[in-house]
């Protein structure tokens, strides 16, 4: 084991999302693994239902940086303001959700130095199952598995996945986004 512990910056980040989320005061805490021998798991919410009994969800970070893209040449060419780009990946069995984390400048025009806290993210969460699923769809438009995925946005009221869908049908993701779906973390 290593003498220092670190941790990535998206799992920092959804650790502190997620515990204001979901408060201590409603029972609620966030774990984080120690050892980076827990394959699957990156963070855990414990609830404790006030009975003697707590139940345990497990979660898995998946984090892209956000990338821009020149100006189109064509006027009718639709380009997002940012990008992301993740690797597929096996679904892990011990994770219970997996949240695709992905960070961006929300002023791109800013020149004057900046904070952490002053960047964005884009966090979306699905179930194991809801992301087993979406592996099983990500393919190329000629219907091989794409080996990669990603999403366009310009702000997070619309969020499309742009690579890995076979049909180029240009699907919305922004329901799945973690402050709208966290309460099934609640439910769970």
């Amino acid at each position: 084991m290593e003498p220092v512990f670190t941790l990535q910056w998206p799992e920092f980040v959804i650790a502190q999302r997620l515990q204001s989320l979901l408060p201590h005061k409603d029972g609620y805490s966030i774990f984080v693994p120690l050892s980076r021998q827990e394959k699957g798991i990156d963070l855990a919410v414990l609830h404790c239902t006030g009975f003697g009994t707590s139940v345990t969800t497990t979660i898995q970070v998946k984090a892209s940086r956000t990338y821009l893209h020149a100006p189109p040449k064509r006027k009718d060419t639709v380009r997002f303001r940012f990008n992301t780009w993740f690797n597929r990946f096996d679904v892990p069995d011990r994770a219970d959700y997996v949240i695709l984390f992905g960070m961006y400048p929300p002023d791109l025009g800013q020149t004057t130095r900046v904070s952490a806290t002053w960047y964005k993210n884009c966090s979306l969460i699905f179930t194991r199952d809801e992301m087993r699923e979406f592996m099983a769809n990500c393919k190329t438009v000629s219907g091989a598995p794409d080996r990669m995925f990603g999403f366009g946005f310009n702000d997070l009221s619309e969020i499309v996945l742009n690579r890995g869908d076979m049909k180029r049908s240009g699907k919305d993701y922004a329901g799945y986004l973690l402050e709208r779906r966290y309460r099934d973390l609640m439910k769970k």
